[in-house]
């Protein structure tokens, strides 16, 4: 009797202690899938903002490449100003000997 009573404390203490094994195991995996859940939300972060810095920076070459066209046409511009200007100022030198020749320096045609 005393040995069958000894086996069945034994067993229900063994019970017992699988029991918290369990439960200790049931929480475990939890707190592991609560951080795997964590880390793959992680990584999906880390993908999406590495996509928005890859399209900036395909955004900010395009917009550096504009930067770069446009001064390069302001310079072009720029020269072909300053040769309309040399153009338009001998003009207006030809024009103001012309116009000595047909009304004199400051005059007009009445007054010749």
């Amino acid at each position: 009797m005393k040995k069958t009573l000894l086996a069945l404390m034994m067993l229900s203490a063994a019970a017992a202690y699988a029991g918290e094994a369990e439960d200790r195991l049931l929480s475990v995996q939890s707190v592991y899938r609560a951080a795997l859940h964590e880390q793959n939300s992680n990584d999906s972060k880390i993908i999406s903002l590495q996509s928005d810095l890859e399209s900036a920076q395909r955004r900010l070459q395009a917009a550096q490449s504009d930067i770069d066209r446009l001064k390069g046409e302001i310079q072009t511009a720029l020269a072909q100003k300053e040769q309309q200007n040399a153009k338009l100022q001998q003009a207006g030198q030809m024009l103001d000997a012309a116009w000595n020749a047909v009304y004199g320096a400051g005059g007009s045609k009445a007054k010749q």
